[in-house]
């Protein structure tokens, strides 16, 4: 006994009484919260928020970190392997964020193709989700995920929404349209504002034909947009060159576009990228979301995969690179397609251009005074 307290003496002498019990207190409450299984939130603080674009290989799935919610934009995956790695990355998302419960405020589907929504089932089953949003269409290789969440939304206790092109601009208004069930996120401090600036199309418009709009569900894609303070995200979903021409036309002018990061539409292809639409968005950053340039060149079942559809497109990073100012860090590089499957050459990315196929999963953290950091660890 004599020894020990002799220690603890030379100890307190050495750092100090109250350095001491701060470490004993920690070391205590820590070592109690193990024993207990009880889980600390790690939060994160009211001025800033993060986008998670999580690598699903050939598809899309964007998580939105904020201090009180989370939202879902799109729940896709190129196979089981990809769709069981998203559903594994919202457990360790809602395992450090415990404070929300496994809750998502809302999931957002932007058109029902299965690689924007195979995993939209097991969201909706295995997390609590209090708002469900698509374009109100039942037909598409992702139709089943679709007309099954829109069917049994009140069952599984959702509030359900659709969007179309001609509601949102109702009239004439040019900055998107919003509710409850679009911005269910309320915060104390930065409150986000989330907002849909386009949906499906229920007539001719812009040059697109009916046997487009019947054929082409990526033309019925949802346009998402999130303001936090003064930094501001753009999802487009699978957009293509003529509703991407429709869009921009009608808000040209009004800065409703104008956003710092845009998910590039339709995985960086060909159709997804054109000089008209980046003039009015203006982005900062751009995040592509697709598969390892080879996914699919083996064994593959379908045609969803990176390798058949020959993502990004050069074309595509060509018109990035010239639109986008600011440089990211240096990387190798990369193989980028100009046409299908065996069309690929290596390519040199300067510009702030991140992509699931390089990059992995991808965080971006966003403050509200217009500050960004893209991190690779959450």
């Amino acid at each position: 006994m004599m020894r020990s307290q002799n220690l603890d003496g030379a100890i307190c002498s050495l750092f100090g009484t109250s350095v001491v019990r701060i470490f004993l207190a920690i070391f205590i409450f820590s070592g109690l919260s193990a024993f207990s299984g009880v889980a600390i939130a790690q939060v994160i603080g009211s001025g800033e928020m993060r986008a998670h674009y999580i690598d699903v290989g050939q598809g899309s799935a964007t998580l939105l970190e904020f201090s009180c919610g989370a939202v879902l934009i799109d729940a896709g995956a190129e196979g089981p392997v990809t769709q069981a790695g998203l559903i594994r990355y919202l457990d360790r998302f809602f395992a450090r964020r415990t404070d929300l419960n496994r809750t998502l405020q809302s999931v957002i589907i932007t058109h029902a193709h299965k690689d924007h929504n195979v995993g939209l089932m097991e969201v909706l089953t295995k997390f609590q989700v209090l708002n469900y949003i698509d374009n109100g269409l039942r037909k598409g290789s992702g139709r089943f995920n679709q007309n099954w969440a829109q069917d049994n939304a009140g069952r599984l206790g959702m509030t359900y929404a659709n969007y179309s092109y001609d509601k949102i601009k109702v009239n004439g208004k040019v900055n998107g349209h919003t509710d409850g069930v679009i911005d269910p996120v309320n915060c104390q401090g930065v409150d986000p504002v989330i907002s849909v600036l386009s949906g499906r199309f229920d007539a001719p418009v812009g040059g697109m034909t009916v046997s487009e709009l019947e054929g082409n569900g990526n033309l019925h894609s949802l346009v998402v947009k999130v303001v936090f303070g003064k930094s501001s995200f753009l999802f487009t979903g699978d957009l293509e060159e003529k509703a991407m021409h429709t869009v921009a036309k009608y808000y040209m002018g009004s800065g409703t576009l104008n956003s710092d990061v845009w998910q590039v539409s339709h995985h960086g292809s060909y159709n997804g990228v054109t000089m008209g639409w980046l003039k009015e968005v203006s982005p900062k950053f751009a995040v592509i979301s697709c598969g390892k340039w080879d996914s699919g060149k083996v064994g593959a079942k379908d045609r969803f995969n990176t390798y058949t559809f020959g993502h990004p497109r050069i074309a595509a990073l060509d018109m990035l690179q010239a639109s986008i100012k600011e440089e990211r860090p240096l990387l190798d590089s990369v193989v980028a397609f100009y046409g299908q499957r065996e069309k690929h050459r290596n390519y040199k990315v300067t510009k702030n251009i991140y992509c699931n196929a390089w990059d992995g999963n991808i965080v971006i953290r966003a403050f509200d005074n217009g500050k960004y950091e893209v991190v690779d660890k959450w």
